[in-house]
């Protein structure tokens, strides 16, 4: 997703799952504007046949997983996985 280890580890897992969420919807939308900018050229070169557009981005949408926030456990074991990361690495000198 970019951006500095050390912004990961500050991050909290809600706020993690908020910017992972964040992103799927701006690659989602990207992805139609692509659609969209396809299917605009195609329209302006004057074809015989303009495809439909939802021929050019059909199919069915990636379906998020569930709108309910993530279980205790759930972030329980990423607080764990978090927790041996950041005891493995060398202290940050700065």
């Amino acid at each position: 997703m970019g951006g500095w280890p050390d912004g990961f580890f500050a991050t909290t897992p809600r706020l993690y799952v908020a910017a992972v969420e964040g992103r799927t919807r701006a690659e989602r939308r990207r992805f139609r504007m692509t659609g969209w900018l396809a299917h605009t050229l195609a329209s302006l070169e004057r074809s015989k046949k303009i495809p439909a557009l939802e021929k050019l981005v059909g199919g069915p949408d990636i379906k998020p997983r569930s709108a309910e926030p993530p279980s205790p456990g759930m972030l329980l074991s990423i607080a764990r996985r978090w927790q041996i990361a950041i005891s493995a690495r060398p202290p940050h000198a700065g």
